[in-house]
């Protein structure tokens, strides 16, 4: 306790010698010392002894600074020149002051053992803490110097940044320097307040990658292998460097089950999400932590949610978006992450893949971008025992997972066949094991809602290739939801009950006639796999009926040929189209619809169309049509075609190919065509 308060009132002598001043001439002289150093930086003190006498003793030599902004003391200590530093030690210099990088700091990253202590005899503290801008120029404010990088000079190690305020001893242990560590801690032994923790030093070395002082400092201080401070255990930082530390801990008896204080990580949480190895480095640290313990907590999760499979996999989709996932030179390629993914597998963590709140499904396709490597991961968990009708969290199962970015139409401009191809390839094998197609979010979002505003969007575009291009991947998409089980018929919104009526709800917003392909070939997919063209809709909001009208029009109002035939109706540009785009539609209803609610609608729109209660904007051509449909039966042929419609329960796309009927009779009964 004495010597540690003397230590606080040491001579005034430094206190007085920081405040002298230099003269011009002296100024002179250490510029002309650093020009000589510069030259022979081993010179000997005795060539110097004239030049050096030169200098009066009043004179405050440190305050003349080189290029770089570092004074002669620190010039020389970073030299190794002894006998300079013990002359300028002689003249009094405050040891303990300056900007950044002290003499002593200097001395201890470097491992000059002899200025060390004749540092120390001098009167320089091992606890004052400084940053350090040394070996690079000196920023005047070495705060923001983190933001900047230099090019000369000894390479600055990347563990240690200038913005940190450190001692001696980290000083040491950054420059894995063992004498020196071993030096300062036996002297700041001396100066330490009884009331005072021991710094663990151990925390220090494992973080900084230091191993000759870590080997020291196990054998030193044993009680810190299993200490933890500030949120971590020095297993946490060894296991981001070789594994010849981690061998070294456990070793020591290390136990490699401790977890962060705050965010409850494991090692292998560290080791995924943290750490810079290479693929081969992590699978033997991988093996190396399940060998000595790991293996009953491979499957504790985080304060998150995530197990180390989940955060093997959030490292993945890091090095994607760090490196990009077509780059040839990527650290960790998709192969070794599917090769550590079965490692961790084959080792115990099958129940991570069903997290509870946080499926592993999920998490792949929520942050792997690489659409070949998400559906080999998929494969593989899905192999392996993954639920893809697991609810996460937010509410909702792997396939809503995968739908909903649809909504954003950016996604499928940015789609290249490939992807295309994988992304269904993706909703196939979930579906193949069991997921459904009629799963909703906590919002009550549904894969069709998703589909319908993504095509929506989609109709809306100027370019025509890159429209077709869209709705042919939606309509392959709604489809294989189709054959899978989605149902056509439940209930799409409060507003509009069915998914036709917001099939139709797309003509208003097609830019030209021609889209009404799109909506024809989106309307045909899900007739053909059960939409009932029979259903009740109420009628558009936008048509208003009269008194006088209600008789003519309350029958036949709500199914949806009349919902289509009240919308085109709205929009000119469709009614006026010299190719006739909007009859097609019309012929697939006529088609697929039974008898008496077909005709009985056909009898409403062409009353309200002859009397003017429709408006068709001057063109003949719809009235046309719909007076031929009405007055004309359809063919026996065509009446077969509804009973075998009817008697497939309305899907032909799944039952067709099962009935001994030539493909001609096969694609009639499909397509619908007169």
């Amino acid at each position: 306790m004495g010597s540690a308060l003397s230590n606080l009132f040491s001579s005034n002598g430094l206190l007085v010698s920081n405040h002298r001043g230099i003269s011009d001439l002296s100024k002179d002289h250490v510029r002309q010392l650093f020009e000589v150093l510069r030259a022979n930086p081993r010179i000997n003190i005795q060539r110097l002894e004239g030049f050096l006498q030169g200098i009066p003793k009043c004179d405050n030599i440190l305050l003349a600074h080189n290029g770089e902004g570092y004074n002669l003391l620190q010039k020389c200590v970073g030299i190794n020149n002894v006998e300079l530093v013990r002359w300028i030690c002689s003249r009094n210099p405050d040891l303990n002051r300056g900007a950044c990088s002290f003499p002593l700091h200097i001395a201890c990253l470097k491992g000059h053992e002899q200025i060390v202590e004749l540092l120390l005899k001098h009167g320089a503290r091992v606890d004052v803490e400084a940053r350090m801008c040394w070996p690079g120029p000196h920023n005047q404010n070495c705060e923001e110097r983190g933001k900047y990088t230099t090019s000369h000079g000894d390479p600055i190690p990347s563990e240690r940044t200038s913005d940190k305020l450190q001692n001696a001893i980290c000083y040491a242990i950054d420059g894995d320097q063992v004498a020196i560590l071993e030096l300062l801690t036996q002297n700041g032994d001396e100066h330490w307040f009884p009331w005072q923790a021991k710094r663990p030093l151990l925390h220090i070395a494992c973080d900084r990658g230091a191993w000759n002082c870590c080997k020291y400092l196990v054998e030193e201080r044993p009680e810190e292998v299993n200490l933890c401070f500030d949120e971590y255990y020095p297993i946490h930082q060894a296991v981001l460097h070789d594994v010849r530390f981690l061998e070294l801990l456990i070793s020591c008896g290390a136990q490699t089950t401790v977890r962060t204080a705050t965010q409850q990580m494991t090692v292998l949480h560290i080791l995924y999400l943290i750490g810079r190895k290479s693929a081969q480095d992590t699978m033997a640290t991988t093996r190396l932590l399940l060998d000595n313990g790991m293996r009953e907590s491979i499957n504790e999760a985080d304060s998150l949610g995530n197990t180390p499979l989940h955060g093997l996999i959030v490292r993945y989709a890091l090095e994607e978006a760090r490196y990009g996932y077509d780059h040839d030179n990527t650290p960790w390629n998709k192969w070794d992450v599917l090769h550590l993914v079965r490692f961790l597998l084959q080792n115990g963590a099958r129940p991570s893949i069903n997290q509870q709140g946080n499926s592993a499904l999920a998490c792949v396709l929520r942050h792997v971008r690489d659409w070949e490597f998400r559906y080999e991961l998929l494969n593989m968990l899905l192999q392996e025992g993954g639920n893809p009708n697991f609810v996460g969290r937010d509410g909702s199962v792997p396939l809503m997972v995968c739908l909903v970015p649809l909504i954003n139409k950016d996604p499928l401009h940015h789609f290249t066949h490939n992807m295309k191809v994988c992304y269904l390839n993706c909703v196939r094998i979930l579906c193949k094991h069991g997921a459904s197609p009629n799963c909703s979010s906590r919002s009550n979002l549904t894969p069709l809602h998703v589909l319908m505003f993504t095509a929506s969007e989609s109709i809306a575009l100027s370019r025509q290739d890159e429209k077709a291009q869209n709705f042919e991947f939606i309509r392959s998409l709604l489809v294989l939801l189709l054959q899978n089980g989605l149902d056509p018929n439940v209930r799409f919104s409060q507003k509009t009950p069915h998914i036709l009526p917001a099939v139709m709800d797309m003509v208003p917003q097609a830019r030209s006639p021609a889209d009404l392909v799109h909506v024809h070939s989106l309307t045909l997919a899900l007739l053909q796999y059960g939409a009932d063209p029979n259903i009740n809709v109420p009628p558009p909001d936008h048509i208003t009926i009269c008194h006088s009208q209600s008789c003519v029009l309350k029958k036949a109002s709500n199914h949806v040929l009349y919902y289509y035939i009240v919308t085109i109706c709205r929009k000119e540009e469709i009614i006026l189209d010299p190719a006739q785009n909007f009859i097609a539609i019309i012929m697939l209803f006529y088609f697929c619809m039974d008898h008496r609610p077909l005709f009985s609608c056909l009898k409403v729109i062409f009353t309200a169309l002859h009397s003017g209660i429709m408006s068709v904007k001057g063109n003949p051509a719809l009235l046309n049509v719909i007076r031929e449909l009405h007055a004309s039966p359809r063919t026996l042929k065509q009446i077969s075609r509804v009973s075998i419609y009817k008697a497939l329960r309305r899907c032909p796309g799944v039952h067709a190919n099962k009935l001994p009927l030539p493909p001609t009779l096969k694609d009639y009964l499909l397509n619908f065509e007169p």
